[in-house]
């Protein structure tokens, strides 16, 4: 529950960032410090999901963030991806881990 809460508060703060406050997020640190936090709470919350493949898609765009910080580190990314990657990794994330904390379906009666 924890891990896809975070990752959920996470998600909205990569898009505030990037459309509000895009000098906050000019550093590539923060943005690998993201990625990292999101891979690693997937990593956890795939142990209490009722189905895994929110925490398998969440971890892959924690990767394609993480090679979005790395070519910002080497300079190599331009204005729109960085802005767009940042942006739809952020909602994706948001959205699925919150799907992931609310959606538990209930047992069928004994």
């Amino acid at each position: 529950m924890i891990p896809n809460a975070i990752n959920t508060i996470l998600g909205i703060w990569l898009v505030y960032a990037i459309l509000l406050d895009p000098d906050s997020i000019e550093s590539p640190w923060r943005v690998t410090v993201s990625a990292i936090i999101i891979f690693v709470m997937e990593l956890w919350a795939r142990r209490t999901d009722y189905s895994p493949w929110q925490s398998r898609t969440n971890m892959v765009l924690a990767v394609f963030l993480l090679l979005i910080a790395l070519l910002k580190f080497f300079s190599y990314t331009y204005l729109l991806v960085n802005y767009w990657g940042v942006f739809w990794i952020g909602i994706l994330v948001a959205v699925l881990a919150l799907w992931a904390e609310i959606y538990h379906p209930k047992s069928p009666a004994k």
